[in-house]
Parts: C-alpha cells; structure tokens; sequence
C-alpha cells in the first residue's frame, strides 16, 4: 500500500483498482470515484489485473463476481494466497442479490461486499472504510 507523508500525518494512496467486465460500468466507476479523490486503475479481466498489479500497487481492489476469463471471487482466492497482493483490501460486488451470494465473497476472500446497484456515497463509504481499517458492519456482523 502506498503511503506519503504529510505535515507528519502518514496518509494512504486512494489509488483503486476497478475490475469490472462491462466497459460502460468500469468507465462510470472510473470517472465517478476520481471525482471523489479516487485514483483509479481500470481493468477489465482477471489476467488484466493481474498484469496493472505487477505495475501499481493499489489502496483497494473493487472487484465484480462476472469477469470474462474467470468469476471474480476465485481471482479473489488468488490475490489473497498471493505474498503481496494479500494485504490489499478487497470489496466485492456483483448485481446478483441474496446473502449467500454475500457469504461465497467473503469466504473467497473478499474483505467487503456491496451489492449492484449502489450509489457512489455509499461505495466511497465502503472503500474508505476499509482503507482505513475500519471495518464495516457487515464484516462485522458476519465474524471476520
């Protein structure tokens, strides 16, 4: 995790890795979440993400179920067995409801979920939560 130094304050890159199948999506989420500070890193794909990790080190990795080349939640597993790549927050997200679907995130790994459709208050809310170390109350609530 990128960190700076600021009149003595350490504070942590908000730089975010999007990994979203449809292009309009990831575009909006890109875009939207700059206008809040963000600084977003775009990928379509498992592979693609793996591939932008190699370069950049993200604050947070906001990661859809449905991904092209693989389901989101096994590249989840992934990252999380990974040396590195495991101290990086992970917020799930899929347009799937139900908690079941909430508890196969968690289990893979993913350290949040959200679920589609959401507002961006409330997804800025979640990601800053667990930059931060704040964790939410669903977390929480599920034991983890």
């Amino acid at each position: 995790m990128s960190k700076t130094l600021l009149r003595g304050e350490l504070l942590l890159s908000k730089k975010i890795l999007i990994v979203e199948d449809s292009f309009d999506l990831r575009e909006l989420l890109g875009s939207g979440l700059a206008s809040l500070g963000w600084d977003p890193i775009l990928a379509e794909s498992g592979r693609e993400s793996l591939a932008k990790l190699e370069c950049e080190t993200p604050s947070i990795i906001l990661m859809d179920k449905s991904l092209g080349d693989m389901n989101g939640f096994e590249l989840a597993a992934v990252l999380k067995r990974h040396p590195v790549y495991k101290r990086i927050p992970i917020l799930g997200t899929t347009a799937f409801p139900g908690c079941l679907v909430r508890q196969h995130c968690l289990a893979a790994g993913c350290d949040d979920f959200i679920s589609k459709p959401f507002g961006f208050a409330a997804l800025h809310r979640r990601l800053t939560q667990l930059v931060y170390g704040e964790r939410s109350s669903t977390t929480a609530a599920a034991g983890l």
